[in-house]
């Protein structure tokens, strides 16, 4: 009775069968978050254990270059850009696309490409991703993630034989998961899904399957004993009056950075795309690149995590400086840097996401403003934590236009709520600074402009539009009384090269409408009278002049007419065609 039940479910066309399937997306998503996280910390310890780095990163610049020998500094430089050549012959062999960040190409499908991402990302994305993050390079795993859960939902619509909708739906609820699961954040990860793919709108039909799939996700991934957040933070104070203004400066230079952000990614990616090296090798020399940015900073290679918890561990970054001033300016420098090796990682191939980079930028941007206001003020009390995760959720809320989103994540990856308001001053003001710019060009302003709702859109115009407003009269070669003899009614179909009618009395009262294209000849019991009780449909839905021409739309599709009676005060007063309503639709839409 049970397995029934859900066969029955699953195989129905109910809004039931998108949240079941939401389920399966996201045990799919969280036991492959799972696998991706477990083999990515592996990996990434392994390169920073094996060649010692992590211990020398609270040492002076100078004091690492004695640190080390010729040989591990060669290491440092090479490793990367080993790592992009592997990555550059996986992506450039079996799925180009997944190459670079990653989300932006899931937006490209949900708008574009009718949902459809190839069956390959997922796999190729996960392996180049983790080659790309282990040997160094400066990125995150959202975007990864992201696009390896919305292959995952696309494989399931697919394989359930869905339309465009619900396949665009379930890439959602993919993606969802995939972040819910990563980051350790349900609510924030069912938001960034469905927000992302807008810059001033939310895709609210996919919010319900974003929840289901994202939750389901972090309670698998749960179970494995990996349900805390993503980072330890201590020493977080609630906002006073007299760090507002230091909260504008961050925000302002959250803009600011953000604008160099995507303008240098933007530049780099247009100038390797042009280059005349082969696309196998471009990886490969944005890796050595940024190699020898690691040789001096060490601190901006791979996501940053672990340089983070450092600082939210009260880390004293003596080695940056023996004044706050000095230390401000050399976490604005770490920031500048890991714009620089993060453009240069994925901006010529790489694949990685931004959430991460933009996560260690915000927090060194932070960082920098918790110092220069120790220098400007240095009696009042400041909380080095609290200008970080701020920073963090106003940087990415800049550059993704998603401020809700990036609110709740900040939150959720943090563990803590006490900053919401800081972080909602600061990441609307950021957002608004930066309207103009955004990470994902393949983001609409609202569902509008994208293809994805073009039948909604339809849809709408011709619910706005009274029948009454386009016609004056209607149409009544159709219409015959309920006496006309099967003779009769069989020379007019000819005639006219119709086999839908409606069918009234004497008085013109609507009785019904009859379609020779369902009834036979065997039906119809008398030859010279159609038993008209017998074989007119009563149940076929009327309009009236007053109503909007979808209603005739809605009609035509439920009942599989090409005719449908316009009724004032229960008189036919003659009908319209299927012709009429995309005629009606032509004409308002040239208007």
């Amino acid at each position: 009775m049970v397995k029934r039940f859900f066969v029955n479910l699953i195989t129905s066309k109910n809004s039931g069968k998108i949240y079941i399937l939401s389920i399966v997306v996201g045990v799919l998503c969280g036991l492959v978050s799972v696998a991706f996280v477990s083999v990515l910390n592996y990996t990434e310890h392994f390169y920073t254990d094996f060649l010692l780095l992590s211990s020398a990163t609270n040492s002076s610049f100078i004091e690492r270059l004695s640190h080390h020998n010729i040989l591990t500094l060669v290491i440092i430089v090479l490793v990367p850009a080993l790592g992009g050549l592997l990555t550059g012959l996986i992506t450039t062999y079996f799925a180009p696309e997944a190459a670079g960040a990653g989300s932006n190409e899931m937006i490209d499908a949900f708008h574009n490409k009718g949902g459809n991402i190839n069956t390959r990302v997922p796999f190729v994305k996960s392996a180049s991703t983790i080659i790309t993050l282990s040997s160094g390079g400066s990125g995150g795993k959202e975007g990864p993630i992201s696009q390896i859960g919305a292959g995952i939902g696309v494989l399931i619509a697919n394989s359930m034989q869905l339309g465009e909708r619900a396949r665009r739906t379930l890439l959602l609820a993919g993606t969802a998961a995939g972040l819910g699961a990563v980051f350790r954040a349900p609510l924030g990860g069912a938001l960034t899904a469905a927000e992302m793919v807008y810059k001033e709108d939310i895709e609210s039909d996919a919010l319900i399957p974003c929840f289901i799939s994202s939750v389901t996700a972090f309670l698998i991934f749960g179970l494995f004993g990996v349900q805390n957040e993503l980072f330890k933070i201590t020493g977080i104070g609630e906002l006073h009056f007299y760090e507002l203004p230091y909260y504008l400066i961050l925000g302002i230079l959250c803009f600011a950075f953000g604008y160099l952000f995507l303008k240098g990614f933007k530049d780099t990616r247009l100038f390797i795309r042009n280059s005349k090296v082969s696309k196998v090798l471009k990886p490969a020399l944005g890796g050595l690149l940024v190699g020898i940015i690691y040789v001096f900073f060490f601190e901006v290679s791979g996501t940053g995590q672990f340089i983070l918890q450092q600082l939210f561990n009260g880390l004293q970054p003596t080695h940056l400086g023996t004044t706050s001033l000095q230390v401000a300016v050399c976490f604005l420098l770490l920031a500048f840097l890991k714009v620089v090796a993060t453009t240069l990682t994925i901006g010529s191939g790489g694949s990685a996401g931004m959430f991460g980079p933009s996560m260690f930028v915000g927090a060194t941007l932070g960082a920098a403003v918790y110092y220069f206001a120790l220098f400007v003020q240095p009696s009042n009390a400041f909380h080095l934590a609290s200008f970080m995760v701020v920073g963090m959720g106003a940087f990415y809320a800049g550059i993704a236009s998603a401020p809700i989103a990036g609110i709740i994540m900040i939150c959720e990856v943090t563990g803590t709520y006490i900053l919401l308001p800081p972080l909602i001053l600061v990441s609307i003001f950021t957002f608004i600074l930066s309207k103009k710019i955004n990470l994902y060009k393949a983001q609409v302003h609202t569902r509008f402009q994208s293809p994805a709702h073009l039948w909604d859109m339809k849809i709408d115009v011709l619910n706005s539009t009274v029948i009454a407003d386009l016609f004056a009269e209607y149409r009544n070669l159709a219409v015959i009384q309920n006496t006309i003899s099967y003779e009769a009614l069989r020379s007019l179909s000819t005639e006219i090269h119709a086999s839908d009618f409606i069918v009234v009395d004497e008085h013109k009262k609507y009785l019904g409408e009859i379609s020779l294209r369902k009834h036979t000849m065997e039906q119809v019991e008398d030859d010279a009278y159609l038993q008209f009780n017998n074989i007119i449909d009563k149940h076929i839905s009327t309009a009236s002049p007053y109503q909007s021409i979808r209603q005739v739309l809605d009609t035509i599709m439920e009942h599989d007419v090409d005719k449908v009676a316009i009724v004032d005060k229960g008189i036919c007063l003659g009908y319209l065609r299927t012709r009429d309503v995309f005629d009606a639709y032509l004409k308002i839409t040239k208007k």
